[in-house]
């Protein structure tokens, strides 16, 4: 196990970049498995384009009948957009879950095996869609005030989804992240804007570069990428809760043991 001596963002990128590096077939596949509804959704029942809405007649008996032709386009758009949007949030509180399990496990020189990976993810879904719902609101609440308080707020909760994971923790994951995370906001906030840049990058260009070569496959690979950058993301987020853990308790105190077997 290595030797964690501080919390810096050069510390926490190259345990991201080596726990991805060991674990990456497992990390890929487990990726990919944990999108598995959201590529049947996109192969199966693809996202329809929005209803195109032609300019208004005049009339206002004729404005009517245009509604009227328009709102069952609408509402079926709008009902493959929610599907969408469930089965995306479905697979990404799956792979936060999972690879938060997995990294921690990783970093303790014990990683699991997929099955494992899987399952405690799956397990961890309803723990991470309370405590994601949390942290959203959180930081929406903070925004109304201003943009900066609801910055801080984000950086507070940076590492919640691993504390929820790992500490089988709810509402009390926020307060726990708060803790962790306490004098050591300014090198996640360097973390977040790598990450935010990083998936912005890849999420922008790898698909249109897709849709341009291979304009018939382009939204599966939209979704393939889309799960991994999640997972690369997730790993980062494991790691600084792990160090930070670390940092405050110690390596070897029972507790810290404890969850990692």
């Amino acid at each position: 196990m290595r030797q964690i001596r501080g919390f810096h963002v050069g510390e926490v990128l190259r345990a991201s970049i080596a726990v991805y590096g060991q674990n990456w077939r497992t990390l890929v596949v487990f990726a990919l498995v944990t999108y598995l509804p959201l590529f049947a959704l996109v192969v199966f029942h693809p996202l329809p384009e929005p209803p195109a809405v032609p300019a208004p007649p005049e009339g206002g008996e004729q404005g009517r009948d245009l509604i009227a032709a328009l709102l069952p386009a609408w509402r079926d758009y709008y009902q493959s957009f929610i599907w969408y949007w469930v089965a995306l949030s479905f697979c990404s509180h799956w792979i936060q879950g999972g690879v938060a399990y997995l990294v921690v496990r990783a970093l303790r020189s014990n990683p699991p095996t997929l099955r494992q990976a899987l399952w405690h993810g799956l397990c961890a879904i309803p723990r991470v869609l309370v405590v994601g719902l949390l942290v959203t609101l959180a930081i929406a609440f903070a925004m109304l005030l201003f943009i900066i308080p609801g910055i801080i707020v984000a950086l507070m909760l940076w590492v919640a989804i691993p504390a929820a994971v790992v500490e089988r923790r709810y509402g009390s994951a926020l307060r726990r992240s708060y803790d962790l995370t306490f004098g050591h906001k300014v090198p996640i906030l360097g973390l977040a804007i790598l990450i935010g840049v990083f998936q912005v990058a890849c999420t922008l260009v790898l698909p249109a570069m897709a849709s341009d070569l291979v304009p018939r496959f382009a939204p599966l690979i939209d979704a393939v990428i889309t799960a991994v950058t999640a997972s690369i993301g997730a790993v980062v987020y494991a790691v600084c809760y792990h160090d930070l853990r670390v940092l405050k308790e110690g390596g070897g105190s029972s507790a810290v043991a404890r969850v990692f077997e």
